[in-house]
């Protein structure tokens, strides 16, 4: 599945670093979302279980043959207290996030609820 905002750079050599950030700077602009908001919006606290249920979405993404990179990014956030370690989500990095997550948890289990 091809996005209609992705770039194809047609050259026979490495492409320069301009045209490398450009593109990552085109792929990132659609990751809108940060982890930890995901996290709060839905009350819990346990960042390794976010994390697990980021894998199973990647996982999910790869088996459909959708790019990740535009949907999932490693970031690490600056907080009060250290940097740690979070995702920035697109729209669908998100919804696939919430549907891959802990249903015992009453938030995630009213979303997935409602998409039945």
């Amino acid at each position: 599945m091809t996005s209609q905002n992705s770039l194809i750079v047609y050259e026979l050599d490495q492409p320069s670093r301009v045209i490398m950030e450009f593109i990552e700077a085109m792929d990132a602009s659609g990751l809108r979302y940060l982890s930890c908001d995901l996290l709060d919006k839905l009350g819990m606290e346990d960042e390794h279980l976010l994390d697990d249920a980021i894998e199973r979405a990647v996982n999910a993404c790869i088996a459909l043959s959708i790019p990740t990179r535009q949907h999932f990014r490693k970031v690490f956030i600056i907080k009060q207290n250290g940097i740690h370690p979070g995702w920035k989500l697109s729209a669908l990095g998100c919804y696939l996030t919430v549907l891959n997550e802990d249903p015992s948890h009453p938030m995630v289990a009213q979303f997935q609820a409602f998409l039945f």
